[in-house]
């Protein structure tokens, strides 16, 4: 298959491949998974990725985000939406 490419977006998958230090055909591939192949990682690996969420946080930002995550808190504090 041969997929032709807008000027636009060939200038972003390189400039993406650029900045993660890979390939062109790489950042594509990549994207075409993930729009196309249903569920391409593992249970392990998703647990894994979510796992990460809390890498760095502190006890108190991790109560934060589960305390967003189950809706007991808005998400954007006390200030109204416009």
């Amino acid at each position: 298959m041969t997929i032709t490419l807008t000027p636009e977006l060939e200038k972003a998958i390189e400039e993406r491949a650029q900045r993660e230090g890979t390939t062109p055909e790489n950042v594509a591939l990549q994207g075409l998974r993930s729009l196309f192949v249903a569920n391409h990682h593992t249970p392990e690996e998703i647990l894994s990725l979510a796992a990460q969420v809390y890498a760095g946080l502190s006890e108190n930002d991790r109560d934060d985000v589960e305390k967003i995550a189950t809706g007991r808190t808005p998400f954007f504090g006390e200030r109204s939406i416009q």
